[in-house]
């Protein structure tokens, strides 16, 4: 059993140029670097249109049959497939054609208690990986048929899954100071499913957090891990650090690669969200008098303040968020929602009268006893 640490400290300053946005550094050396913004120092504004960073947009309905319907919420996607829902998790074709339930809630084999906090999608070696709120982390194949577990051995907190290079499974969890017996914040383990002897470990003090607060109340699970898998990196963060890491599976370590330097005061009580995007560094700003996105272009390393966001795939609809994943852009909603949402979008002024016609076209197909309808677009790689 492997079991390595942290390099954090990232001690020269690499790149400073007086051409360059004075908003943007990059610190460390030419194998591990640490982008810092600060923010106080962003001052440029611009919108964004999903056409800039996106392409394929399609209308995705689910199957309306009733072993296809689920709630809203978390999805994973690969080229051909895409999951839904995680009591239990439902396994769709790219179209929302129902293909199968992917395990079931229990505590039994190929069962998982509560729910899927993460589910990874191998297309490739026809697998499918699903986390949940405990130690286990199922796979099955493409039918949802059940074809192991991996035993890592050790508690898994809200744990987030990759594929490596090498066909290894890596997670990365929420660790809490009171558990002394699962003190790490990554680990890699063979497809094979075997035993814990093959798990690698990497731990990090400054990705601790505490599991019960001063007056013995358990608060530790209202953090949240984020990873959204929408590069070749297995980057991930916390809402209690205000940095993004990459977990190197290959050297066991785990690397700082980009945070929001953003004043206390500024901060205003607010915590980030990092999206890893192929081109770009997007951060959400969450709450706070002074929310909002910052979006950097990795090559050129400038900064900008998002403006509008404009999806000039539907209707040029200006003001809705965009979630991401597995190098996707979406949004998902039940039928009466999305209607509800595009007459509001009307009336305030955010789809412009040309389309008017053509929504009102597309609302009459929006039926309250459909399955969801799932708006999305491919990231540009």
């Amino acid at each position: 059993m492997k079991h390595n640490y942290i390099l954090l400290l990232l001690p020269a300053i690499l790149w400073s140029c007086s051409g360059k946005p004075l908003n943007v550094k990059i610190v460390g050396s030419d194998a591990s670097q640490l982008m810092i913004v600060d923010e106080a120092k962003v001052s440029d504004t611009r919108d964004i249109r999903l056409s800039d960073i996106a392409s394929d947009f399609r209308v995705v309905r689910f199957d309306n049959r009733e072993e296809a319907l689920f709630r809203p919420g978390m999805l994973s996607f690969s080229d051909n497939y895409i999951i839904a829902g995680k009591e239990p998790v439902k396994l769709f074709d790219r179209d929302g054609r129902y293909i199968c339930d992917v395990g079931a809630i229990g505590n039994g084999p190929g069962e998982y208690p509560i729910g899927a906090y993460d589910v990874l999608i191998d297309e490739e070696g026809g697998q499918i990986y699903v986390a949940g709120f405990n130690n286990k982390i199922n796979s099955y194949d493409l039918q949802g048929n059940f074809t192991g577990e991996a035993k890592i051995g050790r508690k898994l907190n809200k744990g987030k899954l990759f594929k490596n290079a090498d066909a290894t499974i890596s997670t990365v969890q929420l660790c809490f100071s009171e558990q002394d017996d699962n003190q790490f914040v990554a680990a890699t383990f063979p497809t094979s499913m075997n035993d814990t002897d093959t798990v690698s470990y990497v731990f990090s003090p400054y990705l601790v957090a505490n599991l019960v607060d001063d007056t013995g109340a358990t608060v530790g699970f209202n953090n949240e891990i984020f990873s959204y898998r929408c590069t070749d990196t297995p980057t991930f963060h916390t809402t209690f650090n205000d940095t993004l890491y990459n977990y190197n599976a290959e050297a066991n370590r785990l690397e700082a690669v980009y945070t929001l330097d953003m004043d206390i005061e500024r901060k205003d009580g607010a915590f980030f969200v990092y999206y890893d995007l192929p081109h770009h560094m997007l951060t959400y700003i969450v709450g706070g008098a002074n929310k909002g996105k910052i979006m950097v272009d990795k090559s050129t390393r400038e900064a900008w303040r998002v403006g509008k966001c404009i999806n000039d795939f539907f209707f040029n609809l200006d003001g809705w968020g965009w979630s991401m994943h597995d190098g996707y852009v979406y949004g998902i909603y039940e039928p009466l929602e999305l209607k509800s949402r595009l007459e509001d979008a009307i009336a305030d002024g955010k789809i412009g009268s040309e389309h008017h016609e053509a929504v009102e076209r597309f609302m009459t197909t929006l039926h309250e006893n459909d399955n969801n309808v799932m708006i999305v677009a491919k990231l540009r790689s």
